[in-house]
């Protein structure tokens, strides 16, 4: 009954207009209070959108500012600074389209690359005395690591970000790379102009991390407008970005408000009217909250996409820097990794399961207690770390890893997380220890050679020298670097050997040269140099290297013998007045001497000059003195074997004394004859080939009596049975005459040595005495024709001073080369060396 009663109410059409007002006045009401919700929304999310956008930009500028400084930086650590820098640039500035300037800083501050250098003449700017970009220098070395700096008012004009990557060489500062977006290039990519913007007022700011002060990059002064700043958390910083709508659009829920306390009005009329009509209303209702939810949908799908495009962004990069990141919740112990990370640790993600543990095991066992409590000290002392280390994987391979981590702590001071970079270094570690031995092995092959060797890069400057080098030049290595090589030459050679490598380098030509050194003593070396160009693989010059002989001893040689070639016609005039002194000797033996002494006078009369009379000596004396002098040994010898008769004592003793003079006389001549000869070029070898041991043993046996009669024995000692040698087999058995014949002359007692080798196609033989020696300072005149050694070599001894002048000359005339050592008091080594087969023969 009591509801019969109370339909019949709700049919009344004031009571069904006045619940359908309330109704639909709620109704209506909170439709607006939707909307008006909805379009607060609408706002804020727009003006999300605006931040998201330029903190995904700006991310992205980080990420590829990193990159390109990195590589930069990567460049110029292993191979200096390039010679395509430009091209470099170019490639960097293709990369990405925020970056404006790319240039290379030395470790001074000084700007001393850029591109493009159109509006960019700042070649030569110092940044570290520039009170601009000063803080953001300083901060990148007290990093030693990536750092942007901002906002900077650049000197090419406007305000930018510069992005620096520090540049290590051999663990130095030695300058950095970066890279230069302007502010105007960075908000043109967005399609926004903060200047003419009416909807918006852009602002970007850097928060000074001791201070806390804002450094705004635009002249709008948005200090008051904090509640509009959005954090944009750095590695090296706290950014903040602010979007503020420059008027509060009109809130079309009023519009709502009013059309439904009308639409409250007409329909609670209508009802009162017309009731049940209210399904209309419903309707419309309906399709008000679908179409907002499809707005909504729709501003979801666009976030998650441009979410996931960043992501695959991130990944692209880690993935070709070998670059992972991971993240460890401290209070739930979860770990997570890149996709980066995996491939790194070489795991695969579907299987590995992610965890601290896990990722220490990973480690090389030598580093895992290394990296473990180095995180743990970074978490105690709360500083971030950088460390290098090794991880052991499968098939013990071996990769080198540098990780930098940071760990996030709340306000009371308790870590929450820690985050990590870890990036895969093998290949820059292989490579550096590749340097390093090549260096080392470079190093050592010079630092031992008996030649002085330098090298010199493509502006002229020294960048090393061997310890041969700072022996002859006297200067000191670090002296010698840049152009201090250049005061190790003689002062009057300098300029003319500046000229020549000048004029070696422009010409694409070989640096060779003879020149001369003056150390701080006073000391002459004269040297012989000679200079080539080094090529990397592109065949660019980068350096030269050169090989300095010292040839002072050959110099002086070749002076001392042309000072003596200079007197030799002097000593030949000496020595034929000896010769004329002991004519009168002749004369009283036989008469047929004494004729041909006085043809010789006449034949000397008329020479007019030293060549005639040295020519007649050579014609006259080789056939007219030796005949005769022959003739006396042989008619002395038959005399002495008494086929004319007998002799008494007296008589035996006299002729022996006529023989031994005219042999005595015979072998001055012969050697007079040998050094005339050699000294004018006439004289001439045979070559044929012979038994050498036959020919020493013949020598050995005709010198046995005159060694034994001092006591003195002859120990051969041969190495090889049989040697057949292709040279003159009478000067070769001369030569051996003589240094057997010097050794048992200057030897009192002992043993005689003769050494036979063969080494290298050479015949080795060395005559080793016993005997009074030679002071060190008179070994140089020991093959000086017609020189007697005073105090070793007393001049009781017989001898002219030419047998060892005569044999160095037949040894070099034969292709060979002889040398003595000695030591006073104690004996003589004499060594000479001859080719089995001469060049010339073969």
């Amino acid at each position: 009954m009591k509801l019969i009663q109370f339909y019949s109410i709700l049919k009344k059409p004031l009571v069904a207009g006045f619940i359908t007002f309330a109704l639909l006045l709620f109704l209506t009401q909170y439709i607006t209070f939707q909307k008006y919700y909805i379009n607060e929304n609408n706002q804020k999310r727009e003006i999300a959108n605006q931040v998201n956008l330029i903190e995904e930009k700006l991310q992205s500028l980080v990420m590829f500012s990193y990159s390109a400084t990195k590589s930069l930086a990567y460049i110029v650590e292993r191979n200096g600074i390039p010679e395509d820098f430009d091209d470099i640039a170019v490639e960097l500035l293709n990369r990405s389209k925020y970056f404006d300037v790319v240039e290379l800083v030395d470790s001074k501050g000084f700007i001393t690359h850029v591109y493009p250098l159109k509006d960019n003449d700042v070649i030569g700017y110092n940044i570290i005395d520039s009170k601009e970009a000063s803080s953001g220098a300083l901060a990148t070395i007290k990093r030693n690591d990536f750092f942007i700096a901002g906002p900077v008012n650049l000197k090419q004009g406007g305000i930018g970000m510069v992005s620096r990557q520090p540049i290590i060489i051999d663990y130095k500062f030695a300058g950095f790379s970066a890279v230069v977006t302007k502010l105007s290039t960075f908000f043109k990519d967005l399609n926004i102009d903060p200047s003419n913007n009416k909807q918006y007022i852009y602002q970007l700011s850097r928060v000074n991390q001791k201070t806390g002060e804002e450094d705004f990059f635009l002249d709008n002064d948005v200090s008051g407008y904090q509640a509009y700043a959005v954090p944009i958390e750095m590695t090296f910083g706290e950014w903040k970005l602010y979007v503020i709508p420059t008027k509060l659009d009109f809130n079309t829920a009023i519009i709502f408000a009013i059309i439904g306390f009308l639409l409250t009005l007409i329909s609670s009329f209508g009802v009162w009217y017309f009731a049940g009509r209210s399904e209309r209303i419903h309707k419309l209702i309906n399709i008000e909250l679908k179409k907002q939810k499809s707005q909504l949908n729709k501003v979801y799908e666009t976030s998650r996409r441009q979410i996931k495009l960043s992501e695959s962004n991130l990944n692209k990069a880690q993935r070709i820097a070998k670059l992972g990141n991971w993240e460890l919740c401290l209070e739930t112990n979860k770990l997570t990794w890149s996709n980066e990370m995996f491939r790194i640790f070489k795991k695969n993600p579907e299987h590995f399961k992610v965890s601290h543990q896990a990722m220490l095991e990973a480690i090389h066992p030598e580093d895992r207690e290394f990296v473990s409590k180095t995180y743990s000290d970074s978490i105690i002392n709360k500083v971030p770390y950088r460390i290098t280390y090794r991880l052991k994987l499968e098939n013990n391979q071996i990769k080198y890893i540098d990780e930098q981590c940071e760990t996030i702590f709340d306000k009371n001071q308790v870590a929450e997380k820690s985050f990590g970079i870890v990036q895969d270094i093998t290949a820059r570690i292989k490579s550096e220890e590749g340097l390093k031995k090549s260096e080392l092995l470079y190093r050592s092959l010079t630092s031992n050679a008996p030649v002085a060797i330098f090298n010199i890069n493509h502006k002229g400057e020294c960048t090393y020298v061997n310890e041969q080098w700072i022996k002859l030049s006297g200067i000191s290595y670090a002296d010698a670097m840049g152009q201090g090589w250049l005061e190790a030459f003689h002062p009057e050679d300098k300029k003319k050997i500046i000229d020549e490598w000048e004029m070696a380098m422009s010409s694409n030509i070989k640096f060779k040269t003879d020149l001369r050194f003056k150390d701080n003593t006073g000391k002459i070396t004269f040297l012989t140099v000679k200079a080539s160009k080094l090529l990397d693989e592109e065949n660019n010059v980068f350096g030269y290297i050169g090989i300095a002989s010292d040839v002072t001893e050959r110099i002086n040689n070749e002076k001392e013998l042309l000072k003596y070639k200079n007197n030799l016609e002097e000593l030949v005039n000496v020595r034929t007045e000896e010769l004329n002194d002991s004519k009168d000797a002749l004369l009283n033996l036989l008469e047929d001497l004494n004729f041909q002494s006085l043809e010789l006078e006449k034949e000397k009369a008329k020479a007019q000059s030293a060549d005639l009379m040295k020519s007649a000596f050579l014609a006259t004396m080789s056939h007219e003195l030796r005949t005769p002098m022959n003739s006396i040994i042989g008619f002395t010898g038959i005399l002495l074997k008494e086929l004319a008769g007998p002799l008494n004592e007296e008589q035996k003793k006299q002729i022996k004394m006529v023989k031994n003079s005219g042999e005595h006389l015979l072998g001055l001549i012969n050697d007079i004859l040998d050094i005339s000869k050699i000294e004018a070029g006439k004289l001439k070898v045979s070559y044929s080939s012979f038994d050498y041991l036959a020919s020493l043993e013949k020598t050995i046996n005709f010198l046995q009596p005159q060694a034994s009669a001092k006591g003195i024995t002859i120990l051969p000692q041969i190495s090889t049975l049989d040697i057949v040698l292709n040279s003159d087999e009478v000067r070769v058995e001369q030569v051996l005459l003589n240094l057997m014949s010097n050794a048992i002359k200057f030897s009192k007692k002992g043993t005689i040595t003769v050494k036979v080798d063969i080494k290298d196609n050479n015949l080795i033989t060395q005559v080793i005495d016993q005997g009074i020696g030679i002071h060190k300072n008179d070994i140089n005149k020991l093959f000086v024709p017609f020189t007697q050694l005073e105090g070793g070599l007393d001049r009781h001894h017989e001898g002219t001073g030419l047998g060892l002048s005569i044999s160095k000359n037949l040894i070099e005339k034969l292709g060979g080369t002889i040398a003595v050592q000695s030591t006073f008091g104690e004996g003589s080594n004499f060594t000479f060396t001859l080719p089995l087969m001469p060049l010339d023969i073969k």
